[in-house]
């Protein structure tokens, strides 16, 4: 597909300046005019819930596809390009095509809920959580129960994360 044919370009966004950035090297690798405007209308739907909600890491992308989702206008039968990449020099493009009916589907109440329920978390918190080593001995390990959300981080064994629902 060209360039043109998308109706919009989802990215990883650890920050939402990064996609805006992504995407004015992607138009201008190609040939094309990296207009303001234009990069907001292509990527500006997609960092709703990502501005809201901060560093997803592994999730910012779909997070990204799913505030698209719920707030752009009708994209049925239109085509969405995902770009997703990690540390390192490796990343992938690819596609999809919406599919009709795909409004009846959304979760939009649910995702705005989930987003405004969110609970602070004090920075000494944060950075315990954050410097906390993954068990590495094979054993298992009960994980503190850190979350009220419906699905948590229950303990590591085997060197596998075992989760749980509430």
């Amino acid at each position: 597909r060209e360039l043109g044919e998308f109706a919009a370009f989802c990215y990883h966004q650890p920050f939402t300046k990064m996609a805006y950035k992504a995407h004015r090297h992607l138009l201008e690798s190609q040939g094309h005019t990296a207009d303001a405007d234009a990069i907001e209308a292509a990527i500006g739907t997609t960092t709703t819930y990502n501005r809201t909600v901060g560093n997803s890491y592994t999730a910012s992308l779909y997070l990204g596809l799913a505030s698209l989702l719920d707030h752009a206008d009708d994209l049925t039968d239109k085509a969405l390009a995902m770009i997703s990449y990690g540390s390192g020099s490796v990343a992938e493009f690819f596609s999809g095509t919406v599919t009709p009916g795909y409004r009846e589907h959304l979760r939009t109440e649910a995702n705005l809920a989930a987003i405004s329920s969110r609970e602070l978390l004090g920075y000494e918190h944060y950075r315990a959580l954050h410097e906390a080593t993954s068990p590495s001995d094979g054993a298992y390990h009960a994980m503190a129960e850190e979350t009220r959300r419906p699905f948590r981080l229950a303990a590591v064994s085997g060197h596998k994360r075992i989760y749980e629902s509430r």
